[in-house]
């Protein structure tokens, strides 16, 4: 939000100051608000600062009237807060007033201002501005003078006046942005002109102007923008200008009539004034030239002569045709150009140089020189013709460098030939001889044949030679001589290197498990100075050999598994390690047959996993070994490990009873009582927790217990009381795993004595056999039971127990058993079963045990005790040799379980035989691992059963290798080396073969004697190497013999080399440069030349062929062998090049083969036999239609084979389809590179084109040269016009318009804008953007598809209608504009709100019905339909519904009746505004009445009388008025005064008590002599209001004690006295009050300081505060109430519904009482809310003397009234609060420490007051027990009863005693619950019940207990506010213990009147409140005490 609190200006202007403090003032505040200050936020105060130290509450707001119709504002009752309560806008209002009524009800000063609050709005900038038009169109002249103005922009801007609305102008764009041509007045808005316009450089003109408001914000400030297109429009201003060159050239020998240039002059004006005429106005030396007038054609009219003349600079005057005509002119320079006739020549024929190697590229060898007589081109002489690589010429200076450092070991001499080339065309040569030298220097470093080496070597072995190491150095001498030596890599010198051969060698036997390998750096260094040195690295590995065998992590495992664990579950992973490398380090796994093929390995990886399902009831554990053995071929190592699997036992075995069932026999007279009658017993295989069986019985019965442990049954009754079911006992035994299982067993018990007529079966058990896996349907057997008659009828039968997994069934009518399935009868798992029938019928049940005895049947494969079998054998083992022994178990019983064994058939089966008994393998053939390393065969072992079943197992037969075989070395019979093969190369690699795995072989050579040094070997790489250098010339073979080792064995064989020859000579050339003439009609196939070289080498390395590599004319061939040049065809001579250039190659047949290159120029001489040649045979051109005459359009270039300048000279023409003349061709000379100066022709655009005429022209152009006959060709030429960019593009439509929806979301296609251009691409292709229109870029159009789209969304945008102007460009200044108007369709997407929580207003009682009152403002950003808002009343208790009414669509609130603020003063309810999508809002609305003065006060009594007493002093108080005023609010506040001023007396003017101002001065009389002396006062009594009724009571006061009155002669000394006193009274009392408020304000800001928070007097703050954080804003309108501040020195307040409050009185008046105790008694009864009485009432009571028997003060004063006044609370510094709230408002306390409680409607905050005691400790007393109650004795806990029984008796009405006692806290009744403040439920009315004056109690009275005693109370809990009413304690304390309900307690009578002013004692005070509620509504109230 813009705005905040520190900006607003506050200026207050006091009107009226002249009338007394209590009467009403007026103040006229101003400030200024932002018209964008957010609505809810304070956007000022009218809080007045001389009411500052007024406590809290004390003062109120109210907005009275003003000009605020419509509720914009809302002022806080309390803090005189002003909020905004809806947007502001400045252009609907700039000015608010509101009359705010300001209530001070301090008693101090009471008093009522009305505020004269004025609101100005401060325009915000909240408009932008626009312009009326957009685009616009300026027409303006070329010729119009700099400064005019061309056009006023003018713009509105909808804000007020001020810098919101003062626009400024500026040009945004401008194109084409030329500066200074056009300003802008940025306050006027007058476009002017800033310089001269021309209509030939701009002709139009767009602007985009731009308007800014000048809002001081600059960051706020808001634009607008407009396109202006500007036409400019032509005048006749400008000369001819030339656009044809300035200079020409002409050769010398061009005849005369040549047009050598046509002059071309353009006017841009137009008709006559744009013509142009030409004339030469000098320098035409002799007339030589001619110039067309028209035309502008410059011709030759005499002969050249370049030595006579060689440059004409002629002026050439243009002039047009205008009046006054303008021309110009043009300084032409006509050079006339050489002709080429002269040869250059070379100083010297021969040259000899010489140059170091190694010089950098770029060095100077020598410099030829050439020269040429000629001029111009064709006396430049230029320099080429080096062919050999490595130098150049410089063709310019004739400079020779090298093109690279030139290395002598490579090439020592070097012939060159070059060549010296004029410009002419065509040229002149000549040529020279150049010898270089290269001289020698020391640069060749050692080189080795390789950088890398690479060789193994086997660990473990002695020392021995590797191999050797060689490097060359192609420099002679001590520079060539190399020494080695190893540099890095082998710290531990575990090599050794010869310095001077190169051998490397070990020097220590080798471990690889150590150190696997090695990167040797060995430095070659040579002896030359500075030494030069290489290196080279060699990698040695280090072979393994097999001597780790593996090792366990472990020497022993351990692992536990799950017994119920699947198949395939990993038991445990172990892991050996071998520390060898390759096989030797691979690890096999295999297990011992301990692992009962329960368990398998995996050879790989050691990962042990479950091969069969585990059961622990049969096996715990198992304990086997782990084997781990390496892959070495030749000697395997291994280690073992042992392996310990324990079981883990799952429950999966149920309790089985031993005896089921259990059937007893027991005679009755054998029972004693508790004894073991029975012990069922049951067995689990489970181990622990799953095995330990608790016994328990499956039914509750009666007669039995069991014993859970030993399943003892006892019996507790005798048995002869059961019945036989009840002796039938089902017993269940659970085991304690996790689930459980459970069996269940039966025991009956037969009585002996006790027939039984039940069913029985005969016997208690039977055993039958079964087949194992016996077939569904299988009858077992059949099961009886019968009556002891023998019948059988009505039994059923079923299986009780034993059938877990329902393997069999039961017939319940028969008893016949079958098999269900068959998968549970597994004889190996479960060889007996137990199934239990039962048998019963209505009345009796028995049950029988069926023992099933299962026959084995061959059901079982017989199981190896390992799955994987793995055997060892060394090869060339012989027959019979064991090798291993396998074995396998069959679980099958007898011949099903016997097993023979057998090896499967396969192709290796042979070798091998098997006992079949025992299972032992030997061998049946000699093992020769050379043949095979290892085998699989399938081991079967099959039973005897039948049928025969048949299980296998693999076994891997692994041959262990022997060396037992010799190395062969298959070689072949010889290779060949080439003679430049590098020192240290391997020219072939050695590979023995071993059949066997090891050792590794290692090989060594021997040489000749005339061979040694010359090649070495890799000992165990077998790589041979070249050590020294080859030549073949020297010798050309060599024979080399290769011995191999195994250490064991060994072979060798004979390798010969063969030397090859290399191509190392390149063919020469007998000379590099040959010249030969030849005539241009050379017949093809004629010999031109023969060249020859030679090759130094033998064979075909030395046979050259010579070959044509490139010609600038591929007219010739040569012959391969002999280097004859032949022409292919007949020679024809070249016009561009007239010397033909062949290069020849000369290349041996060598491999890679080497070649030289030789240059032959052939010179062509010239016939004249060719016509002149277009290099094109067609030509195409493009221009412009808007070309200018003179551009040149294409440039012919012709080319003549004729050599003679008469044969090749030629002139241009055009023959055909120049309609129009539109084009001219001219011939001219230009120097073309490499041809020098050449004849060409230029066609040039004469006339303006029309692309729209003509949009082509088809020319013939014809050149023709000047031979004798005349030779000539033509060319056609295509010209395309292109179209110019004259065309704008146009939009399809003037103005587009489109709808979009609000939601639209960003990116949206709005539009698809289309605008053409009748241009051609590019011209025609159209780009868009947007002009003006879119300040805030919320719209973007594609510059090239015209698509506008959305580029945010809309819901922030509050325009409802857009309009911007779209731009289409074709890139190149031509565009078009058109307007897009874009309507906003809204959507529903913002919820209205309302920004306050609660809005207050005001209405004056008595207004007639349909008043204004305010008028509701929700927010609902949305616009349209949407934005439109209904407003409605919303009031569950209809509070509101019937007193007010809402305009649904205005949101006005008016008054449905009139209101009394004496019967309510303030109304809420809930009013909603809700859009038309049904979203809403919500608003509590709070109105108060404000009252009017409709009552005048009444004193109590028209007159009054006091008497001075003697001795009286200054301030002491003589008596007090009273007066009523049955107004409420203010209005009823009554303030004293007295009428005239007296020297003697003042009135409070608040309380009414009179008091001296000085003091009594008595006369020194007898009391005989004195006379009765009155004075007479008028007391005033009137409300703070200006405006307020008022009523006079007469006081006569006895001034007998005194000398007021007397005559001035007897009381000159007195009255000195008093005079003096009262001066230095007065002096003291400016200082005190001086002191007073310099104390005010360091206390106002201590409490500042501290930050402590005065206590809240409305509803909402007591209610809010619980649930709002102190960082929120609450927006609200205080409560009518008003609350103590921190001020201790405030005296009470006048309270609605009090003991003072008039408004509850009987209207009567004191005159209309007959008996005051009738009066009082009828009243009490009839108007239980009374709470005081009229004082004549008071007077006949007191008249009528003290009921009480207690002894009155004799202290002389007026029985007047007993009720305490505000002077006797402000001595006892009490203060305290009391606020009326609305009905059914229930406040909200925070109790000490306790929380909150709701004590009713009163509200009253106390704050800790200081105490000021006499000296007796007792306080003075006034005149009621209130104060009595809080005073010393509440601090203490306890009271003196003395005193309070010798209390003064000052009476008060009974109707205040029971008052009081009604207002008492009900003990009893619940604490109030936390009411929501906006949704309460209807409170339950309380009223005060009326003095029990009968016996009978008032209906719903209660019983009040007895309270305790108050407990002490401390200052320091001060700072916790807290409820009104302590929680220890209340009014009634001690003194008021007993309990009165239904009769009156004793000390009702002496009990002093309430004062209306709640009296409070620290944190402990208590609070008096009555709940006021409209008396229509007192018979819905409940009386509760």
């Amino acid at each position: 939000m813009l705005y905040s609190l520190e900006t607003l200006e506050l200026f207050i202007k006091v009107l009226s100051s002249s009338k007394p403090s209590s009467k009403t003032n007026s103040l006229s505040i101003a400030f200024n608000s932002v018209e964008e200050a957010k609505p809810g936020s304070v956007i000022g105060s009218v809080r007045l600062h001389d009411r500052d130290n007024s406590e809290e509450g004390e003062v109120t707001y109210m907005v009275v009237g003003g000009t605020d119709r419509d509720g914009t504002f809302v002022v806080d009752r309390l803090t005189g807060d002003v909020y905004l309560a809806r947007p502001l806008d400045y252009e609907r209002d700039e000015r608010y007033t509101l009359q705010i009524e300001v209530d001070d009800f301090s008693p101090a000063h009471p008093s009522s201002t009305l505020v004269h609050l004025d609101i100005d709005v401060e325009d915000s900038n909240d408009h932008s501005p626009q312009f009326p038009e957009d685009p616009l169109t300026i027409v303006v002249s070329e010729s119009m003078a700099p400064g005019s103005s061309l056009y006023t922009f003018q713009a509105t801007d909808q804000d007020g006046s001020g810098p919101n609305s003062e626009l400024r102008y500026s040009i945004l764009h401008q194109w084409p942005d030329t500066p200074g041509l056009l300003t802008l007045d940025s306050s006027t808005g007058i476009l002017s002109l800033g310089q001269e316009l021309d209509h030939e450089v701009t002709s139009n003109l767009i602007l985009v102007v731009k308007a800014t408001d000048s809002a001081q914000d600059v960051s706020q400030r808001r634009w607008g923008s407009v396109t202006a297109r500007v036409y400019v429009t032509d005048e006749n201003d400008n000369p001819p200008v030339f656009s044809s060159p300035t200079a020409v050239s002409v050769m010398e020998d061009q005849p005369v009539g040549f047009v050598a240039l046509y002059v071309m002059a353009r006017d841009a004006d137009q008709g006559e004034n744009g013509r142009v005429t030409y004339s030469i106005q000098s320098g035409n030396t002799g007339g030589t030239f001619s110039l067309n007038p028209n035309t502008g054609s410059l011709s030759i009219f005499k002969p050249l002569d370049r030595e006579e003349q060689d440059v004409f600079n002629l002026t050439i005057v243009a002039e047009d045709h205008g009046i006054p005509a303008h021309s110009s002119s043009q300084l032409l320079c006509v050079h006339v150009i050489d002709v080429n006739d002269e040869v250059p020549w070379f100083e010297e024929s021969q040259y000899d140089a010489q140059i170091s190697e190694n010089q950098p590229p770029g060095t100077s060898v020598l410099t030829v020189f050439a020269s040429d007589l000629d001029q111009g081109t064709n006396g430049q002489v230029t320099f080429g013709g080096i062919s050999q690589d490595g130098f150049t010429i410089e063709p310019a200076t004739g400079v020779i460098t090298t093109t690279k450092s030139l290395d002598r070991e490579l090439q020592e001499y070097y012939t060159l030939t070059v060549y010296a080339k004029d410009g002419g065309l065509p040229p002149n040569y000549a040529k020279a001889t150049v010898r270089i030298r290269v001289l020698d220097e020391n640069d060749n470093i050692p080189h080795f044949g390789r950088l890398f080496y690479s060789i193994e070597v086997p660990e473990n072995l002695e020392v021995l030679p590797l191999f050797t190491m060689r490097a060359t150095d192609k420099d002679a001498g001590e520079s060539g001589e190399i020494n080695y030596k190893i540099t890095a890599g082998d710290p531990s010198g575990d090599f050794r290197l010869d310095r001077q051969s190169g051998v490397l060698s070990t020097a220590r036997p080798l471990d690889r498990e150590k150190k696997a390998g090695y990167k040797l750096t060995v430095t070659a260094q040579d002896r030359g100075r500075p030494p030069l040195s290489s290196t080279a690295t060699v990698e040695v590995t280090v072979l393994d050999i097999n001597d780790n065998s593996p090792h366990f992590q472990s020497s022993s495992y351990t692992a536990d598994i799950s017994e119920d664990v699947p198949i395939g579950s990993l038991v445990l992973e172990v892991k050996a390690i071998d520390l060898d490398h390759g096989p030797n380090s691979q690890v096999l796994y295999f297990l011992s047959s301990g692992s009962r093929s329960m368990f398998i390995i995996e050879q790989n990886t050691g990962r042990i996993i479950t091969a069969a399902p585990l059961d622990r009831e049969r096996t715990a554990s198992y304990t086997f070994e782990v084997y781990a053995t390496d892959s070495s071929p030749v000697n395997p190592l291994n280690s073992t490990a042992q392996l310990t699997v324990y079981i883990q036992d799952v429950n999966d075995n149920a309790p089985f009873f031993i005896q089921d069932p259990l059937i007893l026999n027991i005679s009755a007279s054998s029972l004693s009582n508790h004894r073991v009658l029975a012990t069922m017993r049951a067995e689990d295989k489970d181990f622990g927790a799953n095995g330990s069986v608790f016994y328990r019985f499956a039914n509750p019965v009666r007669g039995f217990t069991i014993n859970s442990l030993t399943g003892d049954i006892q019996a507790t009754e005798k048995l002869q009381t059961l019945t036989q079911s009840q002796r039938t006992l089902i017993v269940q035994a659970m085991d304690q795993g996790n689930p459980a299982q459970s069996s269940l067993g039966v025991v009956i018990i037969y009585i002996r004595e006790q027939s039984y007529s039940g069913i029985r079966f005969s016997r208690m058990a039977r055993d039958v056999s079964l087949q194992e896996n016996a077939a569904k349907g299988t009858v077992v057997t059949q099961t009886q039971a019968q009556y002891p008659d023998g019948s059988q009828t009505g039994i059923s039968y079923s299986i009780f127990s034993g059938n877990r997994i329902q393997s069999f069934g039961i017939n319940s009518i028969t008893g016949e058993i079958w098999v269900q399935k068959s998968e549970g009868l597994d004889f190996e798992e479960t060889p007996k079963l137990r199934l239990v029938v039962k048998a019963e019928t209505a009345s009796s049940s028995s049950y029988m045990a069926v023992n099933l005895i299962l026959q084995d049947v061959n059901d079982n494969l017989p199981r190896f005790q390992l799955q994987n079998y793995v055997a060892y054998i060394r090869e060339a083992q012989g027959y019979d040799f064991p090798i291993i022994q396998v074995a396998a178990d069959d679980l099958d019983q007898g011949q099903n379980g016997q097993v023979t064994y057998s090896i499967r058939s396969s192709s290796m089966s042979g070798l091998f035989k098997i006992d079949p008994l025992t299972g032992s393998i030997t061998t049946a053939a000699i093992m020769d691992r050379e043949i095979w390393t290892q085998t699989k065969l399938v081991v079967t072992a099959t039973d005897r059963g039948t049928p025969r079943l048949a299980g296998s197992a693999t076994l891997t037969v692994i041959i262990i290798d022997l060396n037992d075989n010799s190395p062969m070395i298959p070689l072949p019979r010889e290779i060949r080396v080439p003679e430049d093969t590098l020192v240290g190369t391997v020219i072939t690699q050695v590979t023995g073969n071993d059949v066997d795995s090891g050792p590794a072989l290692s090989y060594t050579l021997h040489l000749e004697t005339n061979n040694q040094g010359m090649f070495g070997i890799h000992r165990f790489g077998g790589g041979v190497s070249l050590t020294g250098p080859l030549d073949y010339e020297e010798r050309t073979w060599y024979t080399l013999t290769v011995r191999s080792s195994d250490s064991k064995h060994q072979s060798e064989a004979n390798l010969t080399i063969l030397v090859d020859d290399v191509n190392d000579n390149a063919p020469i050339f007998t000379q590099d440069l040959y010249q030969v003439t030849v005539s241009e009609h050379l017949p093809a196939g004629s010999a031109v030349v023969t060249v020859t070289a030679t090759d130094s080498d033998f064979g075909e390395n030395g046979k050259i062929i010579y070959r044509v590599m490139s010609s600038t004319r591929g007219v010739f061939y040569i012959d391969p062998s002999n280097g004859t040049l032949f022409s292919n065809q007949k020679t024809e001579f070249d016009f561009e090049n007239p010397s033909i250039l062949v290069l020849i190659e000369a290349h041996d047949q060598g491999t890679p083969p080497l070649s030289s290159i030789a240059t032959v120029q052939v010179q062509v001489s010239d016939v004249n036999d060719n016509a002149p040649i277009f290099h094109q045979s067609e030509y195409r051109a493009t221009v412009c239609e808007d070309g200018l005459p003179g551009s040149t359009v294409l440039t012919l270039e012709a080319v003549d084979g004729d050599l003679s300048r008469d044969n090749c000279g030629f002139d241009f023409a055009i023959a055909s389809g120049n309609s129009g003349n539109a084009f001219q061709i001219e011939s001219s000379v230009r120097f073309l590179e490499g041809q020098g100066f050449q004849t060409v022709g230029t066609l040039i655009l004469v006339e303006h084109l029309d692309f729209e005429a003509v949009p082509s022209y088809n020319l013939t152009v014809v050149v023709s040269d000047r031979g004798i006959p005349q030779r000539s060709s033509s060319v056609p030429i295509l010209i395309s016009v292109t179209d110019a960019n004259d065309n704008p593009p146009a939009f399809s439509r003037a103005e587009y318009s489109v709808v979009l929806s609000e939601g639209a979301a960003a990116g949206t296609e709005i539009l698809l804008l289309s605008a053409t251009d009748p241009d051609s691409a590019p011209n025609g292709e159209v780009q868009y953007s947007i002009s003006s229109g879119d300040e805030t870029d919320l719209f973007q159009v594609d510059r090239w598809t015209g698509a506008l789209r959305l580029q945010r969304p809309l819901k922030s945008e509050r325009q409802l209608s857009h309009t911007i102007v779209v731009q289409a460009t074709d890139g190149q200044g031509h565009f078009s504009l058109a307007p897009v108007i874009i309507e906003i369709k809204d959507i529903n997407d913002n919820k209205p709100f309302f920004p306050l929580k609660l809005l207050t207003a005001s209405i004056r009682e008595n207004q007639p019905k349909n008043a204004l009152v305010t008028m509701l403002h929700a927010i609902d950003h949305d616009r349209g339909v949407f934005g439109q808002l209904k407003y409605y009343l919303l009031d569950s208790s209809n509070e509101g519904k019937e007193a007010f009414i809402i305009n649904q669509t205005s949101g006005e609130v008016r008054t449905r009746s009139t209101f009394d603020f004496e019967k309510v003063n303030s109304f809420s309810f809930v009013a909603v505004a809700m859009d038309a999508g049904n979203y809403s809002a919500s608003v509590t609305v709070q109105i108060y009445v404000t009252g009017e003065d409709e009552y005048d006060p009444v004193f109590t009594s028209s007159e009054f009388s006091f008497e001075v007493p003697e001795g009286a002093k200054k301030g002491q108080i003589i008596g007090k008025v009273q007066a009523r005023d049955e107004d409420g609010g203010v209005d009823g506040i009554v303030l004293y005064s007295l009428s005239d001023g007296s020297p003697y007396f003042e009135v409070n003017k608040s309380t009414g008590a009179i008091s001296l101002i000085m003091d009594s001065y008595s006369r020194h009389t007898s009391r005989s002599k004195r006379e009765l002396r009155l004075m007479t006062l008028e007391v005033t009594a009137q409300s703070p209001l200006e405006t307020s009724r008022v009523a006079v009571a007469k006081v006569s006061v006895d001034v007998t004690h005194t000398s007021f009155g007397l005559s001035t002669d007897m009381n000159m000394l007195l009255i000195s006295v008093i005079a003096v006193s009262l001066g230095t009274i007065v002096i003291l009392i400016i200082i005190a009050v001086a002191l007073f408020f310099v104390k005010l304000r360091r206390k106002t800001k201590d409490q500042k300081g501290c930050g402590r928070t005065p206590a809240s007097g409305t509803m909402l703050h007591k209610f809010e505060e619980t649930k709002i954080a102190a960082n929120e804003m609450i927006y609200h309108q205080a409560l009518p109430g008003y609350v103590a501040t921190q001020s201790g020195s405030s005296g009470g307040q006048y309270t609605r519904g009090g003991s003072l409050d008039p408004s509850h009185s009987s209207g009567r008046g004191s005159a209309e009482a007959e008996a005051a105790e009738d009066d009082e008694i009828r009243m009490i009864n009839e108007y239980p809310r009374v709470s005081s009485i009229s004082s004549s009432m008071q007077e006949r009571i007191s008249a009528r003397g003290p009921d009480s028997g207690i002894q009155q003060d004799a202290d002389q004063l007026s029985d007047v009234s007993c009720e305490p006044s505000i002077d006797w609370f402000r001595g006892k510094k009490l203060g305290s609060v009391n606020s009326t709230l609305l009905a059914g408002q229930v406040p909200v306390y925070r109790d000490e420490g306790v929380g909150y409680v709701g004590v009713g409607r009163g509200l009253s905050i106390s704050h800790p007051k200081d105490y000021t005691f006499p000296e007796d400790g007792k306080p003075a007393v006034d005149g009621s027990l209130t104060a009595i109650v809080a005073s010393d004795e509440e601090l203490r806990g306890s009271y003196n009863w003395d005193y309070l029984l010798n209390w003064c008796p000052q009476f008060q009405p009974l109707a205040n005693v029971f008052t009081e006692i009604a207002r008492l806290k009900d003990e009893t009744a619940p604490p109030h619950p936390r009411r929501s403040f906006h949704h309460k439920a209807k409170a339950e009315s309380r009223i005060d019940p009326p003095p029990l004056i009968t016996s009978v109690a008032h209906p719903g009275a209660k019983t009040v207990p007895p309270k305790p005693a108050v407990g002490r109370t401390y200052p320091s809990l001060a700072s916790f506010r807290r409820s009104p009413l302590s929680a220890e304690g209340s009014i009634s304390s001690v003194a008021m213990s007993p309990s009165f309900s239904p009769s009156l307690s004793p000390l009702a009578a002496r009990s002093p009147a309430i004062t209306p002013f709640n009296v409070s004692q620290g944190p402990s005070a208590s609070m008096i409140s009555t709940t006021e509620h409209h008396l229509e509504h007192i018979e819905e109230a409940e009386l509760r005490i």
